[in-house]
């Protein structure tokens, strides 16, 4: 099989598997769920500590390091000035927090606020968007890598085995995190068969680039970016958020330690994307 049908047949099958990883809170999930969230801030956490993190201090040395920071940087200011939304100036019911009603007068009008919310498109659901755009860098890494070791066979399949065994987690943090901001199942599918499709086009950026540019001097950069936004999207967005809203704190805590042991679990094919 040449290396070119070879791209193509790992691409699928890693498309296939994120598809299948993206359904599954589909089919459990009917409300927002806490515990999902936190188990996919547990991924994101495990991914950078357990894999990104290593593997691109042993590609490219302890420089790597401050692009971390870049990559938490970036994702912060994208969700600040690009990714951001002001609502319009709030009606009388909105000024009624000076004066709070009883609760289940609270409760009603936070229930119409939601709605409002939904009928006027005031909520755009930033940490949808920021998630999908991290995890797509990511992806698109990973595919990188796969373009790299697909010139020799037994570690091009090394590392496939290793980014699809990588790709079911993700894209059930993924489909986790869209469907808790309210995007719908549809929406949710595509974004996250978008997000898969990042492989089969990081391998033809590694395909075009790799006679111009040193390669592995840039995954390691890539990589390190990467595990800054996954730590920003897990520390700044989804923690704080679980933690304010509040909650049975056990099943987020094991929720949270579930998603860290399922990365640490996967380290040993962790390691072959170096």
């Amino acid at each position: 099989m040449t290396e070119t049908l070879s791209l193509a047949a790992y691409s699928a099958a890693i498309l296939a598997g994120s598809l299948f990883g993206g359904a599954l809170p589909l089919i459990w999930q009917r409300e927002r769920s806490d515990s999902l969230l936190s188990f996919s801030a547990g991924v994101m956490l495990g991914a950078a500590f357990f894999h990104m993190l290593p593997e691109a201090v042993e590609m490219g040395g302890h420089d790597v390091v401050p692009w971390v920071v870049v990559g938490f940087l970036f994702l912060f200011l994208l969700e600040r000035f690009l990714l951001g939304h002001v609502c319009p100036e709030p009606g009388p019911s909105a000024r009624l927090v000076a004066n709070p009603p009883p609760p289940a007068l609270r409760f009603r009008e936070h229930a119409a606020h939601d709605h409002a919310h939904e009928a006027t498109g005031c909520d755009v659901h930033t940490l949808g968007i920021a998630a999908f755009v991290g995890l797509s860098l990511h992806t698109l890494v990973d595919g990188f890598a796969l373009g790299a070791a697909s010139t020799e066979a037994a570690l091009g399949l090394l590392v496939f085995v290793a980014i699809l065994a990588h790709k079911v987690p993700s894209s059930v943090a993924l489909a986790s995190i869209l469907r808790a901001e309210g995007y719908s199942r549809p929406q949710t599918l595509l974004m996250n068969a978008s997000f898969a499709l990042m492989v089969p086009a990081g391998a033809a950026i590694f395909l075009l680039l790799d006679r111009v540019v040193a390669t592995k001097g840039f995954t390691a950069i890539a990589l390190a970016a990467s595990a800054g936004s996954f730590l920003q999207l897990s520390l700044s967005d989804i923690l704080p958020d679980l933690h304010r809203r509040g909650g049975d704190r056990w099943k987020i805590s094991l929720a949270l330690v579930a998603g860290l042991a399922a990365m640490w679990a996967l380290r040993s094919l962790g390691h072959a994307h170096g």
